[in-house]
């Protein structure tokens, strides 16, 4: 290889270089001879991975940069290599300018939100799919009525209530009719529905009724308004007075002559003219004449009604204790 001057120099590669070529370095006074050109053109070899931290600027010259760490970066020194890491909450999503691609990513870490402020982290009107309600209002007293799009009632007045149509969910209005009242208390939050008094007959109720017509009625038993007792004076015919609806009548105790009638009047200020009168008896003997006594109404009028007492039989009754009982009907 042939002598080469400095200028030329970066023309030599170092490949080409042996222990038999020399460096001679001369200061004018003295010469230096070097054993190898080798010994001044070192090899800048590669250690550990990734980039370099060795830059060349301009002829001959290297020059060294650092790599120092940041906001939410360090930088470790290591061996062979150099170390940086990054702070995880210091990462800014927003100025990865769409980079980020969280496509591959799992909420296998406490790192991801577990829940979402929906002031905060939403905006514009939640679709009802993704557990919204679609809208960005709703009327004022209104009920949200579920569907494909929420719709909405509006109960803003008193007596309405929501019930259910062919057509679906529906407001509707309480509506009262005798004998029937329906009350609304907003401010003890009640509604109560009730009945008026004399429209109908409760249990324990002393009802006085007109004239009722009624084409079929069960009753329990029958309790009159007012009832009373009286005893015959005297004979069979004499008068009794019993101002009831109903009554029991004991009789004068005589003995009742075979085939005879005998008439006495009850005077009833209950009774009127066109009262009906049902009687039955009661008479305190086995034996059959004494039993064979009937009774009948002869007639009623206004303030009274008159009892007939019949014996058609062949043999006189004898003087028992004979009672008659009345119930006024009108």
């Amino acid at each position: 290889m042939a002598n080469v001057t400095i200028n030329s120099l970066t023309q030599i590669n170092t490949g080409d270089l042996t222990s038999s070529h020399y460096f001679i370095a001369d200061d004018g006074s003295s010469t230096t001879k070097f054993p190898a050109l080798s010994a001044v053109i070192k090899t800048i070899s590669t250690t550990g991975a990734g980039s370099q931290l060795i830059k060349s600027f301009g002829l001959g010259t290297l020059a060294q940069r650092s790599i120092v760490g940041g906001t939410g970066i360090t930088a470790t020194q290591n061996t062979d290599d150099i170390t940086l890491s990054v702070s995880q909450g210091d990462i800014n999503i927003n100025n990865l300018a769409g980079s980020l691609d969280l496509s591959t990513a799992d909420n296998s870490s406490s790192l991801f939100l577990t829940s979402v402020n929906l002031a905060s982290n939403v905006t514009g009107v939640l679709p009802l799919a993704n557990g919204g309600t679609g809208k960005s209002s709703f009327l004022a007293n209104s009920v949200i009525l579920g569907g494909a799009v929420l719709t909405e009632a509006v109960l803003d007045a008193n007596l309405e209530v929501l019930v259910g149509t062919s057509n679906g969910p529906e407001t509707k209005t309480l509506q009262a009719s005798s004998p029937i009242t329906v009350t609304q208390d907003n401010v003890a939050d009640t509604l109560t529905i009730g009945f008026n008094k004399g429209d109908y007959i409760e249990q324990n109720d002393n009802a006085v009724l007109g004239n009722v017509t009624v084409n079929e009625l069960t009753v329990g038993s029958l309790i009159a308004s007012t009832a009373g007792a009286v005893t015959q004076a005297t004979s069979l015919s004499t008068a009794v007075s019993l101002n009831a609806v109903a009554g029991s009548i004991t009789l004068f105790a005589a003995a009742i002559t075979a085939n005879t009638n005998t008439q006495f009047t009850v005077n009833n200020s209950a009774v009127t003219s066109t009262s009906v009168i049902f009687l039955s008896r009661e008479f305190q003997s086995n034996v059959a004449a004494n039993n064979g006594v009937h009774i009948s109404i002869a007639s009623v009028s206004n303030g009274s009604f008159n009892i007939n007492i019949t014996h058609t039989g062949n043999q006189d009754a004898a003087s028992i204790v004979r009672k008659i009982h009345f119930f006024v009907f009108g």
